[in-house]
């Protein structure tokens, strides 16, 4: 063998992928390239940030002649539905969605055979991803209230109710995420699995709680979308749950969702 074939065979064999690592940890890494590789990804984060920071400006311009704490509440929660917990919720769903939707599923778990690392995998990264999110959105949309104000508004950030609502928005969008990756999951037909995204709070919910507010007084307001709204409003209702057991209640019916997608996904063929 000559001297100058070693160089070409030592770059071909440094060109191979080198699989390191528990597959765990190997099955995050492919999930985040994956995440981070699709544009609908940042475009709905970038939606989520140019919504929740415009929506306050918004608000803020609107109320910047009376500064009161009542205004501080408003940019934070300008109302529902508010467009960043739709948006994460659609991202939650284009999570598993685009895999059925292109047929990538296959060539995924060739790769990831084991269904449980891959599910466990792709909730880490993509909770990560919602949370941060998330978070960049409400201290998007807090900063352009304080600019908007010329800075009076910084003084309500630590009154009562503004770090509960600050971290309710969190938690409502991480939420709203989970729902629509147990739905992405769950239902196999993209515009199908939106559609129901759309239509469990602003379909379903209602028409239950119509039902079981005939069975018993006040049942409708332990419902999950509602119960979440005393975490996010600046004076919960006082016939519904403390704050704190609301956001329990939300979280725990959208853990649960994720946990019968996950089974599914577990059992299911492909």
């Amino acid at each position: 063998m000559s001297q100058q074939n070693v160089p070409q065979r030592e770059h071909v064999v440094a060109a191979l992928p080198v699989r390191r690592g528990s597959p765990f940890s190997r099955a995050v890494s492919m999930e985040w390239t994956r995440l981070r590789t699709i544009r609908s990804s940042w475009l709905m984060a970038l939606l989520c940030l140019v919504a929740s920071g415009g929506l306050g400006l918004a608000v803020a311009i609107d109320g910047r002649d009376d500064v009161t704490l009542d205004l501080a509440a408003g940019v934070l929660n300008p109302g529902q539905p508010a467009p960043t917990p739709v948006l994460l919720g659609l991202l939650g769903v284009l999570a598993w969605g685009h895999d059925y939707r292109y047929g990538t599923i296959r060539p995924l778990l060739a790769v990831v055979p084991r269904r449980g690392t891959l599910a466990a995998a792709r909730l880490l990264v993509y909770s990560g991803f919602l949370a941060a999110v998330a978070v960049a959105a409400i201290v998007l949309a807090w900063v352009a209230g304080v600019l908007a104000t010329g800075g009076e508004l910084s003084g309500y950030l630590d009154e009562a109710p503004i770090p509960r609502m600050a971290l309710g928005s969190v938690l409502f969008g991480l939420g709203c995420g989970w729902l629509g990756m147990a739905l992405g999951a769950l239902i196999r037909t993209l515009p199908a699995a939106i559609a129901m995204l759309i239509a469990v709070p602003a379909v379903i919910e209602p028409l239950g709680g119509m039902v079981v507010g005939q069975m018993k007084d006040d049942a409708e307001l332990w419902l999950p979308f509602y119960v979440v709204g005393q975490v996010l409003r600046a004076e919960p209702v006082a016939a519904g749950p403390p704050p704190a057991v609301g956001a329990l209640i939300f979280l725990a019916v959208m853990l649960a969702m994720l946990a019968l997608a996950v089974t599914t996904f577990l059992r299911r063929d492909a």
